[in-house]
């Protein structure tokens, strides 16, 4: 590794620990702003940050850096990136790509997040690791071109997305793009100990079940109603630290009705139904629950591949077959490493490509 790109690093882990330290009060304020304005739990805003304490280390840059091949005679270039706002701070790898890679940031930051990512993009700006603009208004953005596109958010969403950047003329059909759109995980469990119904209840419940990582469907050796009353115990526990953000719509309910009246075996948790079904995960608030093997796993899997973001296991000696994704560990599913693959693209890899 050439020592331009470990300088890079050093200063944007230096830029990192000032961002995350206790005493940084433009992050307290945004977090405060944040849960005042109920964009997000405090509980989930917590355990975000802490997760990114636990992550953004140095040898986790470098590795990333080493794996991605990045060098320092990369051409600067301008990149948009469209972050989502679905979790908070959730477009936190791509801020950090692109001070690693010394492009040009040109930020749309989400409504649904306004304040938190700002307060990164502050101290990255203010040490020279990341020159550009953003805004919460795309219409803020108009006129500067961009030489490639980051999106990440729903395959409804990128379309319009697509031809608004094109009305601006910030990014035309042309643009490179790197577009990121699963939105659910899959679990297989081989077991119901208290580890991995823990492990499992964190992977469906945390932020709502609201991102790609979080699961959305669980593929056990055993049925649901065999284990729905110690597995709710798990959920009852979990959501008594930190209760549920979003209330479910009234079709949940209505889908639970159906489901008692079609004889689908359910667990109905006031704001979230829990499903015996093989159906694709589209809505949330459910869990599909299958009862199923590793070949299970694997059908569904690459039947539903278009919209899988990951598959998780309980232990990596676990061997799944044919698997369209590497498996992870299902105790990692709600704190990826900072190098980990959306949709099974390094986003560092492809900074440094352009």
């Amino acid at each position: 590794m050439d020592s331009q790109v470990l300088d890079r690093i050093e200063r944007v882990q230096r830029s990192v620990d000032e961002w995350l330290r206790p005493d940084n009060y433009s992050l307290k304020k945004a977090i405060d702003k944040t849960v005042n304005e109920g964009h997000f739990s405090f509980q989930d805003i917590k355990y975000q940050v802490q997760t990114l304490k636990k992550r953004l280390k140095k040898e986790e840059f470098i590795l990333w850096a080493e794996q991605a091949g990045l060098n320092s005679g990369t051409n600067q270039k301008t990149v948009m990136c469209l972050h989502a706002g679905n979790l908070p701070l959730v477009g936190i790898q791509d801020i950090l790509a692109i001070a690693l890679s010394g492009h040009r940031y040109l930020g749309k930051i989400s409504r649904k997040d306004p304040y938190l990512p700002q307060t990164l993009l502050e101290i990255l700006r203010k040490e020279n690791l990341v020159d550009g603009v953003w805004s919460l208004e795309l219409d803020d953005l108009e006129g500067n071109r961009a030489d490639a596109v980051m999106f990440s958010g729903s395959t409804n969403t990128a379309g319009p997305v697509i031809t608004r950047l094109d009305e601006l003329g910030i990014a035309s059909a042309d643009t490179p793009r790197l577009m990121r759109t699963a939105h659910f995980s899959i679990a297989h469990i081989e077991d119901n100990q208290p580890d991995t119904m823990h492990d499992l209840a964190n992977a469906v419940f945390r932020y709502g079940g609201k991102g790609c990582r979080s699961v959305a469907m669980v593929v056990a050796p055993f049925n649901l109603n065999s284990s729905k009353c110690s597995f709710t115990d798990y959920v009852e526990s979990f959501w008594l630290k930190q209760p549920q953000h979003q209330k479910a719509p009234p079709s949940l309910y209505h889908r639970y009705a159906y489901n008692k009246a079609a004889g689908i075996e359910q667990a109905w948790l006031d704001e979230f139904l829990i499903e015996e079904t093989e159906m694709e995960p589209v809505d949330p608030f459910i869990l599909h629950w299958v009862k199923g093997d590793r070949q299970k796993a694997s059908e569904l899997a690459n039947r539903y591949k278009n919209s899988l973001q990951s598959v998780y296991v309980t232990d990596p000696s676990v061997e799944i077959p044919n698997l369209p994704v590497l498996p992870e560990l299902l105790s990692e599913a709600q704190q990826p490493p900072v190098w980990w693959k959306p949709d099974g693209v390094d986003p560092l890899r492809w900074l440094g490509d352009l």
